[in-house]
């Protein structure tokens, strides 16, 4: 997907129902538009998925809903940050078509 994170689709959206897809923080990095540089940053991704979490876990207990599903914990499966045994690397989120608007004289 990018030079950070790699997109697995579980289930496709559908025009009434959420796909469902993980994504998956790798210690890879890269630098303005030169692309994926060839050393990587040991615990990269686990540190942008915890962060991630983190925030996306207070939005929603703030009652502001968004794709986040949880962690992915190993065999555990999808939970939240506090329930991960170890720092996780894979954040499972729900996945939706993008509707594109027709523009008609300037306007949508």
């Amino acid at each position: 997907m990018g030079s950070v994170k790699d997109l697995k689709v579980a289930k496709k959206p559908t025009d009434v129902q959420a796909g469902e897809g993980v994504f998956t923080f790798s210690d890879r990095y890269s630098v303005f538009d030169w692309g994926e540089m060839p050393d990587h940053i040991d615990g990269k991704g686990k540190a942008l998925c915890v962060i991630g979490a983190y925030f996306f876990e207070k939005l929603h207990d703030a009652g502001i809903d968004s794709h986040y599903r949880g962690i992915v914990d190993g065999e555990n499966g999808v939970r939240r940050l506090k329930e991960a045994r170890e720092a996780p690397a894979a954040m499972a989120v729900n996945l939706y078509r993008v509707i594109r608007p027709a523009e008609k004289g300037g306007n949508y």
